[in-house]
């Protein structure tokens, strides 16, 4: 059996007539080896994008408009930011900065290296190709409110989000997300309305900790359409086609000319002057991007630029 028969890079929605519950599972495998191979983060950096990414990807399944969904950490920590952009075409990339010289722990979660101090944020963004775009924001703990000061369950990634939005959509929501080597296993469960809601809870409870167990095992490789059946055996599960997730960038010369607009001219006049040009790279991908003096000089004096939403960085 192929890696894309087996679910490696592939997501798969799915519901289920007897809680009731809608949800979608992802791994994400050759796609992560893409979008890493431009970057050398440190392996707990590494572990961080990879959950991101993971969530991302599930959470840009249920876009229903052409959009991108963004998460980014920020925080005053040794990883100042984390940040992860999906498509609804079930693109991804992922980027963070590092402080020059930090020695990480490899265990280190994701409030040790964001935001130690508890001086952090954690951010979901919208942004639709048309329309208005939509942030909402929740604080990321301290180390002295997380367990041990490490990335388990009651601050970590997985959590943060599905706090967020069983609060936001007022949904019961569950998320699992967990690496098995270099593969990132991901599942969102979210709880649909129903007329017998109190009648209605042991089943989501006994679903979820179903759920739980799953992921206590390692994902079995094959489609999603038999590993369902497998994992909610006592339950009728549906199951729309598997999608494939891949990694894409979106940068452009575009983008880089909107980024150089926001740095302003006064900063950047002394590049241009001392090398008759201004040298950028996508800190997503690593591609290169060259500002000629003439294309510098018609940027400041053609049409306000705009940026989308995203790490006030080059790219």
């Amino acid at each position: 059996m192929d890696k894309i028969s087996a679910g490696y890079d592939q997501l798969t929605r799915f519901w289920l007539d007897t809680v009731p519950a809608r949800g979608v599972v992802a791994r994400l495998d050759e796609s992560l080896a893409t979008a890493l191979k431009h970057h050398d983060y440190p392996p707990a950096v590494v572990s961080l994008l990879r959950q991101l990414a993971g969530a991302a990807a599930l959470l840009a399944s249920n876009l229903k408009q052409s959009a991108q969904v963004i998460l980014q950490a920020q925080g005053t920590g040794d990883v100042p930011l984390l940040c992860v952009e999906a498509t609804d075409a079930l693109t991804f990339r992922m980027y963070a900065s590092v402080s020059e010289g930090a020695v990480l722990p490899d265990t280190a979660g994701i409030t040790e290296l964001v935001a130690p101090d508890g001086k952090g944020r954690f951010v979901l963004t919208i942004s639709p190709t048309q329309g208005q775009m939509y942030q909402g924001i929740v604080a990321l703990p301290s180390v002295a409110e997380t367990p041990d000061g490490h990335d388990l369950r009651a601050g970590s990634i997985a959590a943060l989000l599905e706090d967020y939005l069983s609060n936001s959509q007022q949904t019961q929501t569950r998320m699992w997300l967990r690496e098995d080597g270099d593969v990132m296993e991901a599942m969102l469960l979210e709880r649909l309305p129903d007329h017998a809601h109190d009648e209605a809870t042991p089943a989501w409870n006994a679903l979820t900790a179903q759920a739980d167990a799953i992921f206590d095992e390692h994902f079995m490789p094959f489609p999603y359409s038999e590993w369902l059946q497998f994992a909610f055996a006592d339950h009728d599960v549906k199951v729309h086609p598997s999608q494939p997730i891949s990694f894409a960038c979106s940068c452009s010369i575009e983008r880089v000319l909107n980024a150089l607009k926001l740095v302003g001219e006064d900063e950047l006049t002394p590049l241009i002057a001392e090398n008759g040009k201004i040298e950028t790279r996508c800190e997503f991908c690593g591609k290169g991007y060259d500002v000629s003096a003439i294309q510098f000089s018609e940027l400041f004096h053609g049409v306000e630029a705009s940026y989308p939403p995203g790490p006030r960085t080059i790219q």
